[in-house]
C-alpha cells in the first residue's frame, strides 16, 4: 500500500513540469489572442465608448451599428483586401527571387567591384523612405504605372530588396564551398546548382525575408497613399480609412469593425 502512494506520488512529482509547461503555453496563447479579442470588443461598441478610461473589454452597452455600415460596404472593403493580397504578394514573391539570385551572385561569385556594390545597396537602407517618393513616382508615371497595383508592388519591390538582399547573402556565405564544388564536379549547371542545390539549403533565409517583408507591405500606408489615387488600386491600409462616415475624425470603430468582418 506504501509502495503504491510512493508510486502515485513520484508520478505526480514527474508530471508537475508537464503541467506547468502546459499552463504557461495556455498563458502565452490567451495573451496572444488579446489583440484580436480587444478587435472585437471595439468592433461591438458605440463611439462614445471608445475613448472611455479606464478601458473594458466587454463594453456597457452592445451595438450593431458599427457591422450594419461594414457590411453596407462589403464589396468596396472586399476590393481593397484583394488589392492588399495582390500587391504584398507579388511583392514578396518579386522579392524573395531577385534577392536569392542576387544574393547568390554577391555569396559565391567573383567579378570586378562585387563587393563595392553590394555596400552601395546596403546603404541604401538607411535613406529615408520620403527621399525615394519622388524618383519613384516618376519612373512610374513615365511608365504609366501611377495609380495601378502593378505600380506599387514595383515600389515595394524596390524598397525592400536592400534587406533581404543583405539576409540572402549571408545565408548563400554560410554554406561550405566543398558542397558547391562536389555539385560542380558532378556536372551542375550553375542555374541547377542555385536553384537545386544551394535554395533548399537556405529555406529558413526565405522564410526570413518573406515574414520580414510581408508584414511591412501589408500595412504600409506612404507608398500606397502616394501612388493610388483611386479606390481601384488603393490597398486596405488606406481605403478602409476613406469609408469611414467622417475620415477626418478620430472613429476607429468602423475599421476596426471591417478588420474583425475580413480576419
Amino acid at each position: 500500500m506504501v509502495s503504491n502512494r510512493k508510486l502515485t506520488l513520484s508520478f505526480a512529482i514527474r508530471r508537475v513540469p508537464t503541467l506547468l509547461k502546459h499552463l504557461f503555453l495556455i498563458g502565452v496563447a490567451i495573451f496572444s489572442m488579446a489583440p484580436l479579442l480587444w478587435l472585437i470588443s471595439i468592433a461591438f461598441r458605440p463611439v462614445e465608448e471608445t475613448y472611455v478610461i479606464p478601458m473594458k473589454l466587454i463594453p456597457s452597452t452592445l451595438t450593431l451599428d458599427n457591422i450594419d455600415l461594414v457590411l453596407a460596404m462589403l464589396p468596396k472593403l472586399v476590393l481593397f483586401y484583394r488589392n492588399s493580397f495582390i500587391i504584398t504578394g507579388g511583392s514578396v514573391l518579386l522579392i524573395l527571387l531577385i534577392s536569392s539570385l542576387s544574393g547568390y551572385v554577391f555569396a559565391r561569385m567573383k567579378f570586378p567591384g562585387r563587393d563595392l556594390i553590394f555596400w552601395i545597396v546596403v546603404a541604401s537602407m538607411f535613406l529615408p523612405k520620403s527621399m525615394s517618393i519622388p524618383g519613384l513616382y516618376e519612373v512610374l508615371q513615365k511608365m504609366g504605372l501611377i495609380d495601378t497595383t502593378t505600380g506599387l508592388t514595383f515600389a515595394y519591390t524596390g524598397w525592400f530588396l536592400a534587406l533581404s538582399i543583405y539576409i540572402m547573402r549571408s545565408a548563400f556565405s554560410s554554406i561550405p564551398k566543398d558542397l558547391e564544388d562536389a555539385a560542380v564536379v558532378d556536372g551542375c549547371s550553375p542555374l541547377r546548382l542555385y536553384w537545386q542545390v544551394m535554395m533548399p539549403l537556405v529555406t529558413p533565409s526565405l522564410v526570413t525575408v518573406a515574414i520580414l517583408t510581408f508584414v511591412p507591405i501589408w500595412g504600409e500606408y506612404l507608398f500606397a497613399f502616394t501612388f493610388a489615387t483611386t479606390l481601384e488600386s488603393m490597398p486596405m491600409s488606406i481605403g478602409v480609412q476613406l469609408l469611414k462616415p467622417a475620415p477626418s475624425s478620430g472613429d476607429w470603430t468602423f475599421p476596426v469593425a471591417s478588420m474583425a468582418i475580413l480576419i
